[in-house]
Formats: C-alpha cells, sequence, structure tokens
C-alpha cells in the first residue's frame, strides 16, 4: 500500500512493473515503512521543524520515506537516502519542497545512532524515543485503550510485535511430499517459511502442490478438526469463504464444505470443485443442516498490521463498532444454519476483544466451548477463533 494525500493505494495499480525486482522490492519497503511507522515519524519530523502543521503534505511524506531510511534500513547511507529524496522531489515537479526536504532530512540523520535494537526504534538514542507508546508504536489510541480494558497494560514486545512481518507461509496439501528450496526457512508438519516468496509462488504453490496460507489461519482449521471434533465427510459451510484458503484446508481433510460469500468476483478465487453460493451472510439462506459453519468475519486486520499497514489508520471508533455490529449480525445468522448437535466458529484477523471475545460471548442461546488468541509473532499473523455450542 502507498499513502498518497491521505489516501491508501494499492502499490499493485501503480507502474512498478517497469522497475527491476531490487528497486520494486525497495519501493514496496519504503512505502509499507512510511505507513506503518507513520506516527513515530511524523513525531520525528515534528520535532525538527519549528512549525510542524505549516509541512506540505507531499514533504511530509517525502520526510517520512527518509525516516525510514534512515532509521529502519542499514543498507542505505545517510546521503543516498537524503539524495535520492530530494531527487525524487525535482522528478515529481516539487522543487519547491526540496529546500525544506532536505534541511529536515539532515536534522533527523543526526538522531541516527548505531544499531542497538529492532526497528526504527532501535537506531535511536532511548532518550529520543516518545513517551506515548502508542507514538512509539505507530498504533491507534484507540486500540490500545481498548487492549488495556480486557487484558490491563500489555508489555512493550506484544506491542512492537503487532508490526512483524511473517515470511510467506504455505501449506503442503495432502499427498504430495514437503516442498525444497534454496530459500526456506522453517517447517513444521505441512508448512514451510520462505524467504523468497517467489520461488514458492513460481514452484510448489502453481504447481498445485502447496497454498500460500498463514499458520494463524491454519489454526482455525485445526480448531474445527480438534475442538468441533468435526470427522470426515461432516458438512461444513463456510460462510465468508472468499479467497478460499480454509474451504480448501477443510475439504483436504476431508469435510464436505460449501463456499458462501457476498461477492461472485470474489468467489471466483475458491477452487472450483468446492461448492459456492452467493449469499449475504447477515441473512440465513441455507437450512439448519450444517455440522459446522465457520464464520472467519470481516474485521480491523489488527492482528496483521504487519501485512496490512494501512489497516492502522482505519482503526477508528466508527470502524470498530460497524464491524462489531456487522460480525454480529453474521454470527447470529451463521447461528441459524448450524444442525442441532453442531457447532459454530468464529474467527478474526483482529486481536481487538470488543471484536474477539466482544462478540462471540455474547450470542443469545450459545456458549463458548474452546477459544484461541494468537498474537503476531515473526513467523505468524494474529488472530481468533472461538469454537460455540448451544447453551
Amino acid at each position: 500500500m502507498a499513502l498518497v494525500e491521505g489516501r491508501c493505494e494499492r502499490l499493485d495499480a501503480w507502474p512498478f512493473a517497469a522497475l527491476a525486482p531490487r528497486d520494486r522490492a525497495l519501493a514496496r519497503e519504503l512505502a509499507w515503512g512510511a505507513i506503518a511507522h507513520q506516527r513515530l515519524y511524523d513525531w520525528l519530523i515534528d520535532r525538527c521543524l519549528p512549525r510542524p502543521e505549516t509541512v506540505p503534505v507531499l514533504a511530509r511524506q517525502a520526510l517520512r520515506i527518509v525516516a525510514h531510511q534512515l532509521f529502519a534500513l542499514d543498507r542505505i547511507p545517510v546521503h543516498a537516502a537524503l539524495s535520492s529524496t530530494v531527487a525524487a522531489m525535482r522528478n515529481a515537479e516539487a522543487r519547491g519542497l526540496c529546500g525544506i526536504v532536505n534541511a529536515v532530512g539532515r536534522r533527523l540523520a543526526q538522531l541516527r545512532q548505531p544499531r542497538h535494537g529492532d526497528g526504527p526504534l532501535g537506531r535511536l538514542a532511548c532518550t529520543d524515543w516518545p513517551a506515548d507508546l502508542a507514538i512509539r508504536y505507530s498504533l491507534p489510541e484507540l486500540l490500545l485503550r481498548d487492549l488495556e480494558t480486557w487484558h490491563g497494560p500489555l508489555p512493550e514486545d506484544r506491542l512492537a510485535a503487532l508490526a512483524y512481518r511473517p515470511p510467506l507461509c504455505t501449506r503442503t496439501r495432502p499427498g504430495h511430499p514437503s516442498p525444497v528450496g534454496r530459500s526456506v526457512l522453517r517447517r513444521e508438519g505441512p508448512w514451510t517459511w520462505w524467504g523468497e516468496p517467489e520461488e514458492a509462488l513460481q514452484g510448489p504453490v502453481s504447481e498445485g502442490r502447496c497454498v500460500v496460507q498463514d499458520r494463524c489461519q491454519g489454526r482455525i482449521v485445526d480448531a474445527v478438526l480438534r475442538v468441533a471434533k468435526a470427522r470426515p465427510g461432516a458438512l461444513v459451510l463456510d460462510l465468508c469463504a472468499a479467497p478460499g484458503g480454509k474451504a480448501l484446508a477443510l475439504q483436504d481433510a476431508g469435510l464436505r464444505v460449501v463456499a458462501a460469500d457476498l461477492s461472485w468476483a470474489r468467489l471466483q478465487r475458491v477452487p472450483s470443485d468446492i461448492p459456492r453460493a452467493v449469499c449475504d451472510g447477515r441473512q440465513a439462506a441455507f437450512a439448519a443442516a450444517f455440522d459446522v459453519v465457520l464464520v472467519d468475519a470481516p474485521c480491523t486486520n489488527s492482528g496483521v498490521f504487519g501485512r496490512r499497514p494501512e489497516a492502522r489508520l482505519r482503526y477508528t471508533g466508527a470502524q470498530r463498532d460497524a464491524l462489531v455490529a456487522l460480525q454480529r449480525a453474521l454470527l447470529a445468522s451463521a447461528a441459524a444454519c448450524v444442525a442441532a448437535d453442531g457447532c459454530l466458529i468464529y474467527a478474526t484477523c483482529s486481536v481487538s476483544p470488543c471484536e474477539n471475545q466482544g462478540v462471540a460471548h455474547t450470542l443469545a442461546g450459545w456458549r463458548v466451548l474452546g477459544e484461541c488468541l494468537t498474537w503476531p509473532d515473526r513467523w505468524q499473523g494474529g488472530g481468533y477463533w472461538a469454537v460455540l455450542v448451544r447453551c
């Protein structure tokens, strides 16, 4: 993603195809970092300015990119970070802003220290860290309040982990050997982590031997099999199925799956051998005949900020409350599709308790049989699942 005049735009919509692979990777890294650490970088930039409110938006965006090169990336010399950004401003016909970008960039460079820790904070003296944890880790203040309401103050390493970007993870499909490759970083049963995504995508994934799936998402399938005790042949409704990773994993486990989603275009990504249905998940469109109904609900993506940095900018009270209302409507509708002795699975890729426990624990007539919150780490994103049964 990239932030342009206060908006988020997809990087793949930009003309990056003309760039060499290394340049393309750097451009993506700079765009990611400018958003992921935006609050911290803005705080540092403001310290270098007599009147921060007067800085044009384009200059501030350029300075965020400078800051990311100075404090997060170790291979780019200071002079190169400054000169390349100023040159980009000239090419963007923003010559009038080159002076302020260069001057403030030099002041930022004076804050750069030898690396003593991870991320941008690892290049700053501890005395230069902001006291506000929301600014220090570039998190929405509302999210921190929501987390503290349920869990109390969180250790800083947990807050820092919300920015982790796990390497690409694939699941090996049944009947295929574990993939091999020069960039394999780790294996865990059918799961393989890759240092070079293209090696996996152009090899075992394109050949159908593996599918891309975060390990945390795989834990939702584990819950269906282990906690809900779905046996081969059980009938499962995946109510928010697209793009179909969990539906395929459930089918690979021997379950009979129906994949439903609001968008037919999104359902096209679900494997064609899985029955598909277009429906509004807020309306009970199926009979109460399913052994398991899975609702992997739309959410704030707070468990995958590392992969979706722009989601930080959208975590507001209005957005969170609207999503909670949608999640409750989806869960209530899904409950009407569960057979008398069946199970209901609720899942998100959020760590926000308002969207997780606050939804799963409040469904009338149902109780939580088991639940799990996974915090993001170096190898997986974060998320939540709960298995519910009728009271």
